[in-house]
């Protein structure tokens, strides 16, 4: 069952603009990156739900049965889909916090949120990279 490109590529064109929004904060020193902390995490916990989502339907669409984490998904693209390992650990450890924001599983780290928003940025434009080689090499048009 091959994933609608159309809905794919929605999805990646959402996940790019969190990136970029993402992105923005770059610009900005350590000091302003913490005042900005609530907009900073909501925006890594967009990019890991959406790189999931996008996962997951490659990962339907090769006849993958759903995963059960974030984990689980990228473990399933880099065993299915050939997604390079460095990345799904990666992309593992991208959403490793995005759980712990979400779930306030501890203290949250101000410096580590503000920290990741540049390897963030690095990760998800890579995977972006990887999903348009994936749709281009194994991924055809849908039939209307």
């Amino acid at each position: 069952m091959a994933p609608r490109r159309e809905v794919v590529q929605r999805k990646l064109s959402l996940m790019g603009q969190f990136r970029r929004d993402l992105a923005a904060y770059q610009a900005l020193d350590r000091t302003a990156r913490r005042r900005e902390h609530y907009a900073i995490e909501r925006l890594l916990q967009l990019l890991c739900e959406s790189a999931a989502d996008i996962g997951l339907q490659l990962l339907r669409a090769d006849g993958y049965e759903l995963a059960s984490s974030y984990r689980a998904v990228f473990a399933g693209l880099r065993l299915r889909l050939h997604l390079p390992d460095e990345l799904a650990e990666r992309l593992m450890d991208a959403c490793a916090m995005r759980n712990l924001l979400t779930h306030l599983y501890d203290t949250i780290d101000l410096d580590r949120v503000v920290e990741a928003v540049d390897p963030a940025v690095e990760v998800y434009h890579q995977y972006e990279e990887w999903v348009e080689a994936t749709l281009d090499g194994h991924f055809h048009q849908a039939d209307d």
